[in-house]
């Protein structure tokens, strides 16, 4: 390992700019769930770079004044000679640019960039966002060889961070971190002035319910097209909106005829994709996502929430953070259409009354529990506690 010269005297506030480093793999990822962190640097003097692949997103983010650095590395790629060179980009954007601290995103720059970081000398934390795939029991050998390659990052990193308390377990209990290492974050974090209640829409037909995200199975996408089906065989007066894209080199990506096919029958409405789900949310009456993938803590069910939406998701990782039982949403079977059905009926059965009680009472949690400004708090703790930076109390910050 070669030891970085630090750079800043940060108790002293030397005049060069502090540099912080964001690495994900996916810039729209970025943009879409960490621009409140990302401003929130920036005003404070530092220089804000942003590493991970191009897509249309990179863009946005030159846009708004930060730096970006494009990360050759394939999302779903198993190339070994590839995957070495992602490693090898890394340490040479590293040296270039000797930064202060990086946080890391996602498994592979989670795996690769605490390898990069550590021989580079630069303090990092890795985030995982969710496990995804990897709690599937048949997964096997490639399942341990991630497992293994997250303990080598966890003892690389100053520390690891988890979105939810299921995956913290998940990885303790396998011995990839120890508790002092480990840390839950309570989400990405909401703008709740930007997503905010709006006016009660009061009695209605046809009850509008969504799904946005992305069009995988692992979303429950087959048990939501069973339930629409059930109602709208039943002639229920209600309608099921689709909003998201659908990703062809993903595993478990339902394929496009597929999706038009439903949309042919009148089972869904779908949309595509949207760069602004408010307007979707307005005019929804509940949200539902039937996942049972392993979940961080999805940010649709927070954005729902936040606009006092009711929600009705999964008694499954990641998701059930956000719904208390009959307060403010309801929880299904993971893949089973049957508990689904059961729950959407339940739903139709609420008074407008009851329905608007329930979403006042998501966006009271979601202010109380996964305001971003909490999140932001607990990032600039960590950049106190690793770099020596003044520690900066903001309401709802809680200092470790």
């Amino acid at each position: 390992m070669r030891k970085q010269k630090s750079k800043t005297d940060f108790k002293s506030g030397a005049h060069q700019p502090r540099r912080i480093a964001l690495v994900s793999n996916s810039s729209w990822y970025t943009y879409n769930f960490r621009l409140g962190l990302l401003r929130r640097l920036r005003e404070m003097g530092v220089e804000v770079y942003v590493i991970s692949p191009h897509d249309h997103y990179s863009t946005k983010l030159i846009a708004e004044g930060f730096h970006f650095c494009q990360l050759p590395i394939a999302v779903y790629g198993t190339n070994p000679l590839r995957e070495w060179r992602g490693i090898q980009q890394l340490i040479r954007i590293y040296r270039t640019h000797r930064f202060d601290f990086i946080f890391h995103y996602t498994a592979k720059p989670n795996i690769y960039g605490a390898i990069a970081a550590w021989w580079c000398g630069i303090p990092s934390i890795a985030i995982t966002t969710g496990l995804g795939l990897m709690r599937d029991e048949a997964k096997g050998f490639s399942r341990l060889m991630v497992l293994g390659l997250y303990r080598i990052a966890a003892r690389l990193s100053k520390e690891v961070w988890f979105l939810n308390n299921d995956d913290l377990r998940f990885f303790q209990e396998r011995g990839v971190v120890g508790p002092k290492k480990s840390f839950v974050l309570p989400s990405e974090g909401v703008d709740i002035t930007w997503y905010r209640a709006g006016e009660d829409r009061g009695a209605h037909k046809p009850v509008r319910f969504l799904y946005a995200g992305r069009i995988v199975w692992s979303k429950g996408m087959k048990e939501l097209y069973e339930a629409a089906r059930y109602f709208h065989d039943q002639g229920e007066d209600c309608v099921f909106h689709l909003v998201g894209f659908i990703v062809p080199d993903h595993p478990d990506a339902v394929s496009f005829e597929l999706l038009q096919q439903w949309q042919q029958q009148g089972i869904v409405r779908f949309h595509g994709e949207t760069e602004d789900i408010r307007p979707f949310l307005a005019e929804a009456d509940c949200v539902v996502l039937p996942s049972f993938f392993g979940e961080g803590v999805p940010r649709i069910l927070l954005e729902a929430a936040a606009m006092g939406k009711p929600v009705i998701t999964t008694d499954s990782v990641g998701c059930r953070e956000v719904v208390k039982e009959g307060a403010n949403g309801l929880l299904c079977k993971p893949r089973d259409a049957a508990d689904l059905i059961r729950k959407i009926d339940t739903f139709l059965a609420l008074s407008p009354g009851e329905r608007r009680q329930m979403g006042l009472e998501g966006r009271k949690k979601v202010i109380r529990e996964f305001d971003e400004e909490i999140i932001i708090g607990h990032y600039l703790n960590a950049l106190h506690r690793f770099l020596g930076w003044p520690a900066r109390r903001k309401k709802n910050w809680v200092m470790r």
